[in-house]
């Protein structure tokens, strides 16, 4: 699902993909931070820190940190923050 306004979308994401919890990785912590103010402990958010959105930091000092922070979208492959979604 591509939307240009994801945090506008979560209804359509539930109702597409029901889940008792989320996860949402993005580059943008506006947006996570949207997200997590509608879900709350529904979602759990990850930063990654790369992109020129993500090394903005008047933008990154403008939103609260996200649940968990990685420095590449690599790094999700061996974190271990994801076993607890059934990752492995």
């Amino acid at each position: 699902m591509i939307y240009l306004h994801k945090e506008q979308m979560l209804d359509a994401v539930e109702r597409r993909y029901p889940a008792k919890h989320y996860v949402m990785v993005d580059d943008k912590l506006r947006l996570l931070d949207a997200m997590k103010k509608i879900w709350r402990a529904k979602l759990t958010t990850i930063f990654v820190r790369q992109g020129h959105y993500a090394l903005d930091m008047a933008n990154i000092s403008a939103y609260p940190a996200a649940d968990i922070t990685v420095e590449k979208i690599g790094d999700l492959g061996h974190c271990q923050c994801l076993t607890s979604f059934g990752e492995k």
